[in-house]
């Protein structure tokens, strides 16, 4: 009767791993923690799609607190300031990447480019209805979160020409990514008759008599 017994019987499962040991192993998949970069990427999702950044359902999203949310990002507004600089940031690289030419050809192109894609922008529209005043003065406030360092990275740009010896600037380089950027308030997003705004071509018009080298 003994040869007929089960040998399960007598020589139990081998229990299996802890969890710590099968996530170790590889065996079973490690839960994926959000990350502040995470938190950033939802909400800049958020903007392009156009809609309005909400903190509590974003936090919801990602499944921390609120608390820990605003410790990765700042409050709503940083947030918000933060993804319009890289947004920014990434459309004046792409103009510099597309534009043709050397020197004032070069800047022209990349600037025009810039202009255009922005007048068309409806994440930037979307924002800017959502916001109302207060994301007008995000964006254009002098002394505001985004538009000093916008300035700053179109000033890099001329200046990348001007040290190469391609572009001899009329004015010091600042102070013309400034009224670039004052040109791109005034005729792409600062409201006014809907029939003039954007204009992107009276925009480029005096891009280019702004970036106009001088006379030898």
């Amino acid at each position: 009767m003994a040869l007929n017994q089960n040998p399960d019987q007598h020589h139990p499962p081998t229990p299996r791993g802890t969890l710590a040991y099968r996530q170790a192993m590889g065996e079973t998949p490690a839960p994926v923690k959000p990350t502040p970069g995470d938190a950033f990427n939802a909400a800049r999702q958020r903007f392009r799609a156009g809609g309005k950044l909400d903190m509590v359902a974003l936090a919801e999203q990602l499944g921390i607190s609120r608390a820990t949310l605003y410790r990765w990002t700042g409050d709503r507004d940083r947030l918000l300031a933060d993804i319009l600089i890289a947004e920014l940031h990434d459309l004046i690289r792409a103009a510099t990447t597309r534009a043709t030419g050397t020197g004032v050809e070069h800047l022209e192109s990349a600037i025009g480019w810039f202009l255009d894609t922005l007048a068309g922008l409806p994440a930037l529209r979307a924002f800017l209805i959502n916001e109302s005043d207060n994301g007008l003065r995000m964006v254009t406030s002098p002394t505001g979160p985004v538009r000093p360092r916008i300035v700053e990275t179109v000033t890099e740009v001329i200046n990348r020409e001007t040290v190469d010896g391609h572009y001899r600037p009329p004015a010091p380089p600042e102070l013309l990514a400034d009224g670039i950027i004052a040109l791109a308030e005034r005729y792409l997003h600062n409201g006014g008759d809907p029939a003039l705004n954007p204009d992107p071509t009276t925009a480029r018009t005096i891009a280019a008599l702004l970036l106009r080298q001088p006379c030898t």
